[in-house]
């Protein structure tokens, strides 16, 4: 429909905003990109950027909550504690596809990055997916810190190496080490 802010054109125009913007970030930290700048790289009047945006941090703004949404909702499309390995594909396949805002959130933005984490863990919380035998809640905690921290890491080298494995392959890899550590069968645990 003409008119209808998601329509195709207007999505093609923002993603084409967006896109300019990340190819910025590339040289330039936020806080020094301007409007003209992005317009001028996208090829567009001052008056199309400021239909979609009020700003350049605006625009930043509205990517992130965007990738946040499309990983929430892998979350939660995973509630089993043992889709453990589809859970980690869809992450990082949304990872690969939106590669240069994930890489700018997982190496720049540190106040988004901590809030997508605790988001993240409110969400798994939620969920049940921790229900691990044998460790206590506060356990659990640090336990929870320790993998989403080295998940993290793992997803920033494999971004600086070049997105070399499939989000497939990366997620077996992760798969397999959570499971390497977890008690089996209720046996209980060293002291």
């Amino acid at each position: 429909m003409v008119g209808t802010k998601n329509n195709r054109r207007s999505q093609m125009t923002r993603r084409l905003i967006q896109d300019s913007l990340i190819q910025l970030l590339q040289t330039q930290a936020l806080d020094e990109i301007t409007v003209t700048a992005v317009c001028k790289a996208a090829d567009i009047n001052r008056g199309t950027f400021y239909a979609h945006y009020t700003d350049v941090k605006d625009c930043m703004e509205k990517m992130e909550q965007g990738a946040t949404k499309e990983l929430l909702n892998v979350i939660n499309q995973h509630t089993d504690p043992d889709s453990l390995q589809a859970m980690l594909t869809g992450i990082f396949e949304i990872v690969k596809k939106r590669h240069a805002i994930t890489s700018f959130i997982l190496t720049t933005d540190q106040d988004f990055l901590m809030s997508f984490i605790a988001t993240t863990k409110r969400e798994i919380w939620a969920n049940d997916k921790a229900q691990i035998i044998g460790i206590n809640d506060r356990e659990k905690e640090y336990m929870f810190e320790y993998y989403i921290n080295g998940i993290v890491g793992t997803v920033r080298y494999w971004l600086k190496t070049g997105l070399h494995e499939s989000p497939e392959q990366l997620a077996s890899f992760i798969n397999d080490w959570w499971y390497r550590g977890k008690p089996v069968n209720n046996l209980p645990r060293r002291q």
